[in-house]
């Protein structure tokens, strides 16, 4: 079998003159399964991010960029104590954790998503937090292609736990 390369992937902060985009992604069906369950509109896109990109919330939010420097994906990394309800509901007392996701449907497989959490994990989150070792992801059960994107790129399972009614899956990755 042969396996093609990796696409080529940047990275670059969320600006307020994302939102529009951000808001749109968040509407996607394959977005809404397992990102954005609820409707959400421009302004709550605004006040949910705002914060984030103006660095009054510890939560670091980045756009995935292609190869052509066109953004395709939504990633953000937080430590885990700073957030010390979610580190208690995953049951872990340090490291990092990421959520994301590819808005792009065109960007879809292909590889993209493996990009996108491999080099993010180690070129983006681990040198934002040079004192956390581990970083966790957590994917709901049904979220086969998620799961599988984290394991390629070297996530482990650890364990599962519920959050807001949905079985979910709890992986960790460690700085190499």
């Amino acid at each position: 079998m042969t396996t093609r390369p990796l696409p080529a992937i940047g990275f670059r902060p969320v600006a307020e003159s994302d939102f529009p985009l951000m808001n749109a992604w968040l509407a996607q069906s394959h977005v809404r399964a397992f990102y954005q369950k609820e409707p959400i509109t421009l302004a709550e896109v605004v006040a949910k991010y705002g914060g984030r990109v103006r660095g009054e919330d510890p939560t670091r939010c980045h756009l995935a960029l292609d190869g052509g420097g066109r953004p395709f994906g939504y990633l953000q990394c937080y430590r885990n104590l700073d957030w010390p309800d979610w580190a208690e509901e995953i049951d872990v007392k340090d490291g990092i954790s990421i959520d994301l996701y590819i808005g792009e449907t065109s960007r879809i497989g292909g590889g993209y998503g493996r990009a996108m959490l491999g080099s993010y994990v180690h070129d983006v989150a681990f040198p934002l937090y040079p004192d956390e070792r581990c970083c966790y992801i957590a994917h709901a059960l049904g979220n086969t292609p998620a799961l599988a994107c984290s394991r390629a790129v070297g996530f482990r399972d650890l364990g599962d736990f519920v959050e807001d009614g949905v079985d979910m899956r709890l992986l960790v990755i460690e700085r190499g």
